[in-house]
């Protein structure tokens, strides 16, 4: 059979995707398939249910594997069944109160900190431990996606491979306010130290023009351009405003730039013991990634600055109050709402939203519903449950959708699964990163993995278009998932068909029903969106292999290889 699946393989990679249609579903449920009372009315079908929700409506069930793709690192079968039961919003409420764990005190628990496991090893392992096993996925989702949004990364670092909590330490940051207020966020990364250190505003000082030295300018530029207001003047729908020479307006100029830089001066050593000016090859850097950066007044531009929108800050203001006042300049921007908004929703469900999905988003940011500003839970529900998002294609063939992201077919695949011996994946993301070009806070540069605006060449970018992730799609990363996916369905070795770290024994049951086989995969992994050609391909494919082992493998590895799968509509 293996000799078939080259040619099976290209068949589904020239397949025309069809736009499929999904329909929502509102009902209350529990997961791991609990029965329990509700107090909605019980359907009137007599059909077996699932806490009041007919386990039979797949397209329900499809709709709620396809909400998960786009809010979690991945799920099983029996969350779709929960989610398609209880409700999107109900979920995300759910969601939200969940306890926060931090991945600092996750590393220690998991006592990954041998010799063996160091730095960036001890981290990866720590990460995860948490994404594998956590009912929290709304967090560790929203997590990654602001990593790569508010980038801090260990590529080309000595300090972050040899020192796991920069890494950790900053993600604790990410998950303490990546469900709270932007704001607070926005905050809290121009403190942290591995920010610091990774834009250089750590021992960032004061300006001594007799010796030629001025304020470090890279964190001042980032923080705008990046991680609040981007390069140019947006309406509320994202559109760009235009100035009367019909280009562009920028947010921004070098003499802005320059103002902002003098905020962020005075920021060092934040331990108790710290002091201004402490080389980082002097400092406990696994002990110093855990206290925020504290200000040094004596080290900090005492003039005043001259901000955004005609705001001043005064001369001989206290630093912090500096940064105080700096943030709620760029956090009070009129481009802070599309700006950011645009970018979650291309991170979580389209790359090519509306003017009036990036508009609802953008209200959802000014105005929580009760006057609050930058409240990331209405903002959240805002992207997820717009209509835009929870139709499967409402802008035409093509136009809607995202590419999955490598990283997140990879955890996806593991937790669908049911992965139980974790710590076999310890750091085994350093082979994924030669594989694919991905791992979590290890993008090569400060501009993420791949640009919101990149368009492919051909029909994508003829149409005006853009595909964000496709960046990282080339011969040599898309061989290489497909290498990795024979792995990941067959086991280590190419003919070791019994996987001892995954749970396929629902799949294993269907191995006599290709076509019940097929479609459990449609719905756990493709969200219901394999074409009827797609599913007829891997059906006559599977019907040709007797073991039936071998015949759920082959099924999963032509699933997760189809373009339907791949692209996320």
């Amino acid at each position: 059979m293996r000799k078939l699946l080259p040619l099976t393989i290209f068949i589904l990679a020239i397949h025309t995707i069809d736009a499929q249609e999904h329909l929502d579903f509102i009902g209350a449920g529990h997961d791991r398939e609990i029965l329990v009372s509700t107090s909605h009315a019980q359907g009137e079908s007599g059909n077996s249910t699932l806490d009041g929700f007919d386990v039979s409506n797949q397209a329900a069930l499809a709709d709620a594997s396809r909400f998960l793709a786009q809010t979690t690192m991945g799920y099983d079968f029996a969350m779709i069944r929960m989610v398609a039961a209880m409700g999107f919003e109900a979920w995300l409420d759910e969601q939200f109160s969940l306890p926060r764990q931090s991945y600092k005190e996750l590393s220690e628990q998991l006592e990954v900190g041998s010799d063996e496991y160091q730095g960036i090893s001890n981290f990866r392992s720590t990460w995860w431990n948490y994404v594998l096993s956590s009912p929290d996925q709304l967090r560790q989702r929203i997590n990654y996606n602001l990593s790569e949004l508010l980038v801090v990364s260990g590529v080309g670092s000595d300090a972050f491979e040899d020192q796991s909590n920069l890494s950790t330490a900053y993600y604790d940051v990410l998950g303490e306010h990546s469900l709270g207020n932007y704001r607070d966020l926005l905050r809290n990364i121009s403190l942290n130290p591995s920010m610091g250190i990774y834009l250089s505003h750590f021992n960032n000082p004061k300006a001594d023009p007799s010796r030629d030295i001025h304020p470090d300018e890279n964190y001042a530029r980032e923080i705008m351009q990046l991680f609040s207001i981007g390069l140019y003047e947006l309406n509320p729908d994202g559109s760009l405003k235009m100035g009367t020479d019909g280009k562009p307006l920028a947010t921004y100029t070098n003499a802005d730039i320059r103002e902002f830089a003098k905020v962020f001066t005075g920021f060092g050593d934040g331990r108790p013991e710290g002091v201004w000016g402490t080389p980082i090859d002097d400092i406990d850097l696994q002990v110093f990634a855990t206290f925020p950066m504290k200000m040094y007044q004596a080290a900090h531009e005492p003039g005043e600055k001259r901000l955004l929108n005609g705001q001043i800050v005064p001369a001989g203001q206290n630093g912090m109050k500096d940064l105080e006042d700096a943030i709620d300049n760029l956090f009070n921007h009129p481009n802070v709402s599309p700006f950011i908004g645009k970018a979650l929703i291309q991170f979580l469900v389209s790359s090519n939203p509306s003017p009036r999905y990036i508009q609802q988003v953008s209200s959802a940011f000014e105005n929580n519903g009760r006057g609050g500003r930058g409240d990331m839970k209405a903002i959240l529900k805002a992207v997820l449950l717009d209509p835009e998002a929870r139709n499967c294609n409402p802008l035409g063939v093509g136009s809607s959708g995202k590419m999955r992201e490598p990283l997140l077919r990879y955890s996806g695949f593991l937790r669908a699964f049911q992965v139980n011996q974790q710590s076999y994946f310890v750091d085994n993301l350093g082979e994924w990163i030669e594989t694919t070009g991905q791992a979590p806070v290890f993008a090569p540069s400060v501009f993420n993995f791949y640009l919101p605006a990149y368009q492919p060449q051909g029909a994508i970018a003829e149409a005006g278009l853009v595909a964000p992730v496709f960046q990282i799609h080339n011969s040599s990363t898309s061989i290489g998932y497909i290498n990795k996916t024979e792995v990941w369905a067959y086991g280590e070795g190419l003919m070791e068909l019994v996987n001892p770290l995954l749970d396929f024994s629902a799949e294993r049951a269907l191995a006599s029903d290709p076509s019940a086989l097929v479609n459990r995969l449609n719905i756990l992994l493709a969200c219901g969106q394999l074409a009827e050609t797609t599913q007829s391909i891997i059906s006559t494919a599977i019907t040709m292999i007797d073991d039936p082992e071998e015949r759920v493998a082959t099924a999963i590895y032509l699933t997760m290889m189809a373009p339907d799968y791949v692209i996320l509509k």
